[in-house]
């Protein structure tokens, strides 16, 4: 789903459950070793943290748009003690560091961070939970999160980590790719690669720190729940993690001729392909005097020549034509290729989960928030107005939840009901689904936020972390009448999560006090619905959402006045379809038939 790039708003909650910032001071910090006493750690929020380790190269110079490199032998102990660079990215309110201007962050910035309960020294083998943060793969870093209060709750080991982002995290150019024999290199798939090698580490190292390789769960929300999908669908990613949790993910992938080409404004292609940018930079460069030589000069130059000038270019630069790209006016053309269907690292037919055969076989969770792109639709709708990205003002309450209500059922149908379907008729018995419903947030002003955001995009994060922070924003969705509900809920999810990491089943959370969650049934229940005690509460659901039933519940709807006004929610819509009575539909109605 190639949906979170689309307003600064995904900057403001994306990446969530922010971290507190560490000063630390030699006379007051507890240092810690792992088991090996190859890494140096310290004791803080009641567990043993090590910080900021290399798990790769540096992917710098002659190592950018290459697949990530093992580390070279270290017989020095590693200083663990603070989080390592972020990746590059565009400034943001998400991201606690200053950039200087154009990005925040460095090109070295593959490090991860594990988190311990501090009675590890009596529990080993503990579960492993891998945390991918989100950001549209765009922005985010690692050390936005904070896991203390679950690794402690649930003696669990917790990892987490920074991949790379953008154009330096999926990039495929064919003069590029020319100049490697390497398929990783070849792939495009940086970002991905960064995340399958950050796996291969654990399974080298976790032991040091308590944790069992044999025992991993990947987890990640929005793009991160994006990425499990990708390594689940990853032939590389085989046997590196043996549960899997999607939160608020999705299943879209771009194909290298997509992500490659040059943009034509009457076809499907993107003006931030691998081609256009390097024609832009080539002209920067003085390489070439205008776009027209340029696009002749990059597919006639030498491919180690071409790549090695790409290599050396400034970020600054980089990062400059990406914006000036993103901001034209060729709306709908701009979004960045991410996640790339290379036949290497991902099948070319892309993420299908009907044949167990073509995916990775584990225990499986996917969820998505009841009302998932409310996150958005507050900053960019046809219904409501906002201000300096924090003051909203909804001018159709009920139009802006109709839409939220179409928009967030299809998210769900991508990102959980299809998936679950699939697997589940290809034989596959250990899948669980979710949607939270959470929805009591407080009012500030005239601001009602249970109806500006209700259960939107990231607001389950603090939930599962347990800190129930919310990168500031928790003022407005807790208080004194709230929060004892929504910490018990908190408690709850906390408690699935860490089942599921142990068994591979949530069924009644660790205390076996819970309502069971039973996998998806074709013929019975389907998901379970997490909400609050004074609303529904954790019950299953037996509902099921269908894209083309969907679609012709949308067009039946007596809310929506107008065939033209259903059309144009419809192709928002199809953009994330490809079941073939869903388009025919959507094509009979909208496109041949009434407008």
């Amino acid at each position: 789903m190639k949906f979170v790039a689309k307003t600064v708003l995904v900057f403001f909650l994306v990446s969530c459950a922010m971290h507190d910032s560490m000063n630390l001071d030699n006379e007051k910090t507890n240092f810690v070793f792992s088991f090996s006493e190859k890494f140096t750690g310290f004791e803080n929020n009641n567990t043993y943290q090590w910080l900021g380790i290399p798990y790769a190269q540096a992917p710098v110079r002659s190592l950018r748009w290459k697949a990530p490199r093992p580390l070279q032998d270290q017989e020095k102990k590693i200083k663990a003690l603070k989080f390592g660079n972020p990746c590059p990215q565009t400034e943001s309110v998400s991201i606690d560091k200053k950039g200087n201007g154009l990005y925040v962050g460095s090109e070295d910035c593959l490090f991860l961070n594990v988190f311990t309960p501090k009675n590890i020294n009596q529990e080993k083998n503990l579960p492993v939970m891998f945390w991918i943060h989100g950001g549209g793969n765009t922005s985010g870093e690692s050390g936005s999160y904070d896991f203390s209060k679950l690794a402690t709750a649930h003696n669990l080991v917790i990892v987490t980590i920074n991949y790379r982002l953008g154009f330096l995290g999926w990039f495929y150019h064919p003069s590029f790719a020319a100049t490697s024999n390497n398929l990783e290199d070849r792939s495009g798939n940086f970002g991905t690669l960064d995340q399958i090698m950050a796996l291969k580490w654990v399974q080298q190292n976790i032991e040091d720190f308590g944790g069992d390789k044999n025992n991993v769960t990947i987890f990640g929300e929005s793009a991160g729940g994006h990425n499990v999908f990708a390594l689940l669908s990853s032939p590389l990613a085989k046997n590196l993690f043996h549960k899997a949790i999607s939160q608020s993910g999705a299943t879209d992938t771009f194909n290298l001729n997509e992500a490659s080409k040059f943009f034509d404004k009457n076809k499907n292609s993107l003006l931030t392909s691998s081609k256009e940018v390097v024609s832009r930079l080539l002209v920067n460069e003085k390489t070439s005097k205008d776009l027209f030589e340029a696009n002749i000069a990059q597919d006639s130059m030498n491919e180690f020549k071409l790549l090695e000038q790409m290599q050396d270019v400034n970020l600054d630069e980089i990062f400059k034509i990406y914006g000036n790209l993103q901001n034209s006016n060729q709306d709908g053309k701009k979004m960045i290729p991410r996640v790339l269907s290379d036949g290497h690292v991902l099948p070319k037919r892309g993420m299908q989960f009907s044949d167990k055969n073509f995916y990775n076989d584990v225990p499986v969770i996917f969820g998505t928030n009841r009302d998932e792109t409310k996150l958005f639709s507050a900053m960019e709708s046809d219904y409501s107005t906002s201000f300096l990205n924090r003051i909203v003002i909804i001018r159709n309450q009920e139009m802006y939840d109709l839409t939220a209500e179409y928009a967030s059922n299809n998210w769900k149908i991508s990102a959980v009901d299809n998936p679950a379907r699939d697997m589940t008729s290809s034989g596959k018995k250990n899948v669980f689904a979710y949607r939270f419903d959470w929805d009591e947030q407080g009012k500030l002003l005239w601001m009602d936020f249970s109806k500006i955001f209700g259960a939107a995009h990231a607001m389950e994060i603090p939930f599962v972390t347990g800190t129930m922070k919310l990168l500031g924003i928790e003022r407005f969705m807790f208080n004194k009448e709230n929060l004892p509900d929504a910490i018990r809920l908190s408690i709850a999810m906390q408690s699935y999560w860490a089942e599921f990491a142990y068994t591979g089943s949530p069924g009644k959370g660790r205390d076996e006090n819970l309502p069971e969650w039973t996998p998806w049934s074709n013929s019975g229940d389907k998901f379970l619905i997490l909400d609050s005690a004074k609303d529904q509460g954790i019950v299953m659901s037996d509902f099921e959402l269908n894209r083309l039933s969907e679609f012709k519940r949308l067009y039946a709807d007596v809310r929506v006045k107008k065939n033209k006004t259903k059309c144009k929610f419809l192709k928002n819509l199809v953009e994330n379809a490809y079941e073939k009575d869903a388009l025919s539909f959507y094509n009979e109605k909208c496109l041949i038939g009434e407008k």
